[in-house]
């Protein structure tokens, strides 16, 4: 440190910041000093290499403006784990979080760290093999990224307006490390907000600030090369891991250095992204370059580009996608190439514990984390919902088969790649004249006429009751984690449940309610209509497929009418509803 005692005013000024050659590293610590000293709360979104040379100035920015008033802050740094981003580079990313909060203990500065997480609704493979949503491509996208929205965005919004009524304050600013020559899509959006590096404004998110806007590739490359060299100290001394990922990412080079000559800065610009993601063509070629480069490092994701493959090549086999529409309208259902099918979902849940058992084998822990006991239920949830379970609590069964007795493991097969065609028109099916069956009973019980009456749960819509098994609502689908609930439901529950023959010959929906008379599952407020109504279809289908030996879609494809023969009748309906309500 070097002291200035003129005038008696004494001023510390940290050496490495006297020598360092970096032409833009200081104003863009000033500029992050300042919003400190201004009394604003700053929040990085630590993802990647421009994010991390971000997180650089903001915690020297913090230092010093400390140094001018110690009731600066806080600083947070918080990175999202879809759980679907590349593993190897997420964990670095979490390693930074543990330096810097280490660092701001060892300073005394207020720097906190958070990870946040998608709304288990919108977890990718809650999503995917849950609910049986398509493989994000551009063809199956009409909305650009909307993963990124709902796996990242989304999280974000509701993290910063937490951090807005925890400070009671709204000078809360999100620190990114968007640059405008990373990319034209990234300019463009940019542009179209109106950021700068120089001046925040209001976003979704609420303050936005891209501090390093204006940096190059090379700027960001040039950071991190006066760290290793010690010309710049800062609060992690793992940087040098960021050339290796990313040059592992091009194949193993990055000859970029602080005054190489524009043409090179495509050295050190691999992209990493979401493993599964088909929003990147057809191969992830910063994934395969790091496998084919350092396949000790990052060979345990291979099974994750293969699913990808996998993925990628069957979307466009229609015998993968189910024709069940999942709502009746006027009594009919469409009758379509639509999600995917459950045959195709199960094994999706194969495939996927496969993957995540085998890379625990291989190091005694989970570097392939997708699906816990937490989506695992959510899985289950949705496929109790659905129609086509060879029989209740399926996912658990396949859960129980690779992870806990490993009798079973899935390996991923050779595929071709399936090319687009049309897809054929939709028809619609009656499912008003099958659902009031004796054997339909949606969410309700006979059951609960007797001694169980008691624990029975009602609600009303459109002026009719409804009587169904006990509920748990919740502001949003939640699965019970607290006393180690859903590890038990799983791991014993389920197994008793079998044991004691409660599952035997009972339609698929039957694990619904034990979902929910168990309070496991905790539903969306307001949801339990569609719950119920849900039960239904599943029960008047799968019955229709036990009866009649066919399988549930060739049953409806040939029982489906058209467009203009189902409005007929429709209209029919609701004249003959109308003659009977005014006899009365």
């Amino acid at each position: 440190m070097i002291e200035n005692n003129t005038n008696n005013v004494q001023t510390y000024i940290p050496i490495h910041d006297v020598y360092h050659k970096h032409t833009k590293y200081e104003s863009t610590v000033e500029r992050a000093k300042q919003l400190f000293l201004d009394g604003y709360l700053l929040s990085v979104s630590l993802s990647g290499k421009d994010s991390g040379a971000a997180s650089v100035c903001v915690v020297e920015g913090l230092r010093r403006a400390k140094l001018e008033n110690p009731n600066v802050g806080p600083l947070y740094f918080v990175t999202t784990n879809t759980t679907l981003d590349n593993m190897v580079l997420h964990e670095f990313m979490m390693q930074l979080h543990e330096d810097v909060y280490a660092y701001g203990k060892e300073h005394d500065l207020p720097i906190f760290t958070k990870q946040l997480k998608p709304a288990l609704s919108s977890n990718p493979m809650v999503e995917m093999i849950g609910r049986g949503k398509l493989l994000r491509t551009p063809e199956t996208t009409s909305k650009g990224r909307d993963c990124a929205v709902s796996w990242k965005v989304l999280p974000m919004k509701k993290y910063m307006k937490e951090l807005e009524r925890s400070y009671q304050t709204s000078k809360v600013v999100n620190i990114s490390g968007s640059r405008q020559e990373e990319s034209r899509a990234r300019s463009a959006n940019l542009l179209k907000r109106k950021e700068s590096a120089f001046k925040m404004v209001k976003t979704d998110l609420g303050f936005s600030l891209p501090i390093i806007m204006d940096w190059t590739l090379s700027d960001v490359w040039s950071l991190f090369s006066e760290i290793d060299l010690g010309d710049i100290e800062t609060y992690s001394e793992h940087f040098s891991l960021m050339r290796k990922h990313y040059s592992s990412g091009n194949g193993g080079v990055c000859d970029l250095f602080a005054g190489n000559l524009k043409s090179t800065e495509k050295s050190c610009g691999a992209r990493f992204g979401c493993v599964l993601c088909g929003l990147s063509g057809p191969t992830d070629k910063s994934l395969e370059a790091q496998i084919s480069t350092d396949e000790k490092t990052y060979g345990f994701m291979k099974p994750l580009n293969e699913l990808r493959t996998f993925m990628l090549n069957t979307l466009w086999d229609f015998n993968n996608r189910s024709l069940t529409g999942k709502e009746m309208k006027d009594g009919f259902i469409k009758v379509g190439v639509n999600h995917y099918n459950l045959s195709y979902r199960i094994k999706l849940l194969r495939y996927v514990l496969t993957i995540q058992h085998q890379a625990y084998q291989r190091f005694g822990y989970h570097p392939i984390d997708l699906i816990d006991y937490e989506e695992l239920l959510a899985i289950q949830y949705h496929w109790s919902r659905d129609v086509g379970e060879p029989e209740p609590g399926f996912a658990f069964k396949i859960w129980h088969e690779i992870v806990e007795n490993e009798s079973n493991f899935y390996p991923i097969p050779d595929t071709t790649y399936t090319p687009q065609s049309p897809i054929p028109g939709y028809l619609y099916f009656d499912l008003q004249s099958y659902v009031n069956s004796d054997y339909n009973e949606g969410l309700d019980d006979k059951g609960l006429d007797g001694e169980l009456r008691s624990i029975a749960r009602c609600y009303e819509r459109d002026g009719i009751k409804q009587r169904v098994v006990r509920y748990t609502e919740n502001q949003q689908f939640k699965v019970v984690l607290e006393n180690s609930f859903a590890m038990m439901f799983v791991t014993s529950y389920y197994p008793s449940l079998v044991e004691d023959g409660h599952l035997d010959g009972k339609c698929p929906s039957v694990m619904l309610k034990h979902l929910l008379e168990s309070g496991v599952i905790e539903i969306s407020k307001g949801s339990i209509s569609r719950l119920h109504n849900d039960a239904l279809r599943s029960q008047t289908l799968n019955s229709l497929r036990t009866m009649s030996g066919i399988p549930v879609d060739q049953l409806m494809l040939s029982l489906s009418v058209s467009k203009r023969i189902r409005d007929e009748i429709v209209a029919q309906r609701k004249l003959e509803n109308s003659n009977q309500q005014s006899l009365f």
